[in-house]
């Protein structure tokens, strides 16, 4: 296997570390199982306008709780958390800007499809981008910890993926 497969494959599971315990969102039976329930036909309310960074950063801070870091994994996790805020900021900003060139667009008589389609694909690959580049400093900060400290973190990816049926 090789080394960027083997990243491919920590990256993924990172994600799904991100997705399962950062963004944790409680419904009737939890995440996954009955999610929709109690949101106007099945779409999830949204956060009503706070900031999704600090909710995904706080999630990540009370699952660090109970890895007992040593302070140079403190000191690493400080790193990597100060990084993600960066990237948080600069992506949401960039959302932003895109999202009004796009308002901008539509509201044309005629808006140039072909110009919208090719705007959206570049989002999709800046989006995937701004993932991926999380991902790699997860996995900076995962190869810190010691074998119970991952057996703890993977233990979690597992429950979660059970969860919602992904095991």
């Amino acid at each position: 296997m090789g080394k960027r497969k083997k990243i491919f494959i920590v990256g993924s599971i990172v994600l799904l570390i991100v997705l399962f315990t950062g963004l944790k969102l409680v419904a009737a039976r939890g995440p996954c199982r009955g999610f929709h329930r109690g949101f106007h036909r099945g779409f999830h309310p949204g956060f009503h306008h706070k900031d999704v960074s600090e909710f995904i950063l706080w999630r990540l801070d009370k699952g660090v709780e109970g890895l007992n870091l040593s302070e140079p994994q403190k000191g690493k996790y400080k790193e990597m958390k100060g990084k993600l805020e960066g990237r948080f900021k600069e992506h949401r900003d960039d959302r932003k800007r895109w999202m009004e060139e796009l308002q901008t667009a539509m509201n044309k008589e005629d808006p140039d499809v072909r110009v919208l389609s090719e705007s959206v694909k570049k989002r999709i690959e800046s989006s995937s981008g701004f993932l991926e580049g999380n991902l790699d400093l997860f996995v900076e900060f995962y190869e810190t910890l010691d074998k119970e400290q991952k057996d703890k973190v993977m233990a979690t990816v597992r429950k979660k993926m059970k969860r919602c049926r992904m095991e």
